[in-house]
């Protein structure tokens, strides 16, 4: 199994997919620039791309000659994989976290200069759950995070059971659905088991068979109107 990242974002105003390529191109991958495009490519409906985003880092080391401390500027790169979704007005970050699906809309409209509109999917993380026992074999409620949970007065803090039955799990979720963090799932894919963890910030993470990869996006999309 192998895991992946899938954040999404509502994103009001995308041109076409092929405005949005020629766009990226042209932006390129400048030695200047801290965020720069690795790479652009475009499929019915939608514009794929890969954002690379450069930082230095200063790391120092002592001379052991000298005993000096000498300072050292290294290049550190970050990859950040999205989609853009023209019709459905959505994007999709394929690493990090919601930080990332903010870089890269504000890239959008600063970078590309493109008139559009970034806002976080909220995600009823109950009805999520419901909509998977509906459309997936196999499906398990692993478990559940939690904040401001004390089960007596000698608990605080975050809370993070683990259930031994979906029916268990479904009614933990229902008595505490206001201080939900994330829900940990499992359910069938085509060849093998997949998991994920939900956040109501739309911001999943799941691990599967590489060759389900497609399927279990598809499913996920599901959960934000996709």
């Amino acid at each position: 199994m192998a895991s992946f990242k899938i954040n999404f974002a509502m994103c009001r105003g995308l041109p076409t997919p092929a405005e949005i390529v020629a766009a990226l191109e042209e932006f390129g991958l400048a030695e200047t620039e801290e965020i720069g495009v690795l790479h652009a490519s475009s499929a019915p409906g939608a514009a794929f791309g890969t954002l690379v985003r450069r930082t230095n880092l200063a790391i120092q080391k002592l001379d052991p000659a000298t005993r000096e401390l000498l300072t050292e500027q290294i290049e550190r790169v970050a990859l950040i994989p999205f989609g853009a979704f023209t019709k459905a007005e959505r994007l999709e970050v394929y690493s990090g976290s919601a930080s990332n699906l903010e870089e890269v809309g504000a890239f959008f409209g600063s970078g590309l200069a493109m008139a559009v509109v970034t806002d976080p999917i909220e995600v009823d993380l109950l009805s999520a759950v419901e909509k998977l026992i509906e459309s997936t074999e196999k499906f398990q409620l692993r478990g559940v995070r939690v904040s401001d949970y004390a089960a007596n007065s000698y608990m605080i803090g975050t809370y993070a059971p683990k259930f031994m039955d979906t029916e268990h799990g479904l009614q933990f979720l229902e008595k505490h659905i206001e201080v939900l963090k994330s829900v940990q799932v499992r359910f069938a894919g085509p060849a093998g088991r997949a998991t994920a963890t939900l956040t109501p910030n739309a911001c999943f993470g799941y691990s599967c068979h590489e060759d389900d990869q497609p399927a279990v996006q598809q499913i996920l999309r599901r959960l934000v109107g996709g």
